[in-house]
């Protein structure tokens, strides 16, 4: 439980710093307070993706499970099955877990400051 909570603070304290740096930033740059929450969002949705983050199949599956049965027929030993390469490949998300959530936390607290600046 002690871990878990300091995860949280410590997500939220560098998303909190990330703000903070964004907002003064803007502020010394562009007099209104709208590239806020044009920020907010594309962080937001930068968070998602990094979140989502890459997988499934590509060129390098499909090159994979051809080599493999080539492999097989020509060695008569027993490989792995394209489908099974296939079934192995078909999502392995490869995400920036930390990243992603500091991101959706800092877009979220520009919004939220967008909203209480207005």
């Amino acid at each position: 439980m002690k871990q878990t909570v300091l995860n949280i603070a410590i997500l939220t304290s560098v998303s909190l710093v990330i703000t903070i740096i964004t907002n003064a930033i803007n502020r010394w740059l562009f007099s209104s307070n709208s590239v806020l929450f044009i920020e907010g969002i594309v962080f937001i949705f930068g968070g998602i993706l990094l979140l989502l983050g890459s997988g499934g199949i590509n060129r390098f599956s499909q090159r994979a499970a051809v080599i493999a049965a080539a492999t097989e027929v020509i060695s008569g030993k027993e490989q792995p099955k394209p489908s099974e390469i296939f079934r192995r490949d078909a999502w392995k998300p490869k995400g920036f877990t930390r990243l992603g959530l500091i991101l959706i936390i800092a877009g979220t607290l520009m919004l939220i400051l967008y909203f209480i600046s207005l």
